[in-house]
This record gives C-alpha cells, sequence and structure tokens, in this order.
C-alpha cells in the first residue's frame, strides 16, 4: 500500500511530505534533549513525569526517522543541542506541546497515506498527554516558587 501511494506522488509533493516528516523529527529530537537535560534538575517525583515525557519524544522521533527513511528521505542534520535547560526553556517546551498536537492533526488529516496519517495522529494523543504531563510540572514548579 505504501509503494503505491508514494508512487502516485509526483516529486514535489514527496519532497514536500519529508520536509514535514523532516521538521517534525528535529523537534522531537530537540524536546528529547532539552527535557534529558531538565530531568536532571528537578525533585525525584517531578523527574519521573519528565522521564515519560521524555520517553515518548524519543519514541516519537524513532518513529519519524523511521517514517523519513522508508519513504526514501534522508534525515536532517541533528538540531543543536540545547543549552543548560532553563525553566524558561521547559516552559517554553510546555506551551509548544499544545501548538505540536494541533500540527499532528493538521499533517495527519492532510497525509493521503493511511499509515501515515495514523503514525500523526498517535503522535499526535501523545502530544496532547505531554502537554498534560508538563502541565503538571510547571504547575508544582510554580507553586514551590511562591
Amino acid at each position: 500500500m505504501l509503494a503505491r501511494f508514494l508512487q502516485r506522488l509526483n516529486e514535489p509533493e514527496k519532497q514536500r511530505l519529508l520536509a514535514v516528516l523532516a521538521e517534525r523529527y528535529s523537534d522531537e529530537v530537540r524536546d528529547a534533549a532539552l527535557l534529558q537535560d531538565a530531568a536532571g534538575a528537578v525533585a525525584q517525583p517531578l523527574r519521573r513525569v519528565l522521564q515519560r515525557v521524555l520517553e515518548r519524544e524519543k519514541r516519537h522521533a524513532e518513529l519519524l526517522k523511521e517514517a523519513i527513511t522508508s519513504r526514501g528521505g534522508e534525515l536532517p542534520q541533528a538540531p543543536e543541542p540545547p543549552r543548560e535547560a532553563s525553566w524558561r526553556e521547559v516552559l517554553e517546551a510546555f506551551e509548544s506541546e499544545k501548538a505540536d498536537y494541533v500540527r499532528y492533526l493538521h499533517d495527519a488529516y492532510g497525509a493521503g497515506d493511511p499509515e501515515l496519517r495514523g503514525l500523526l495522529e498517535k503522535i499526535a494523543r501523545e502530544e496532547e498527554q505531554n502537554y498534560q504531563d508538563l502541565l503538571e510540572v510547571v504547575s508544582k514548579l510554580e507553586t514551590s516558587a511562591d
């Protein structure tokens, strides 16, 4: 089924699809690196929450990597590793999770490939969970800062 779908795409459509997947991949790799750094800077209960989000982000990157390479694409250059994570950056990651959810849904409904649509919808649902988990972390950090 995937081979037939790819044959129907013209070259500009295929390149656009690969560019979207590469952008999502880079975002997941960057978020994972940021969360890896941040997890070491919080108390154990919050670290467990960040670790759950981190594992999902790593899994998303692997799934996207497979989607790119199976469609004949090349992985983008690894994004610049984040500076030492500050809570401002963690807050930005939290705020971006909701946007990521919307982007994945948008991309899913634009995908003509049912397999790819399913993958992007799955990642969207997990991004929503990331948002909820990071909301918990941020709210506890704000409470402890008061």
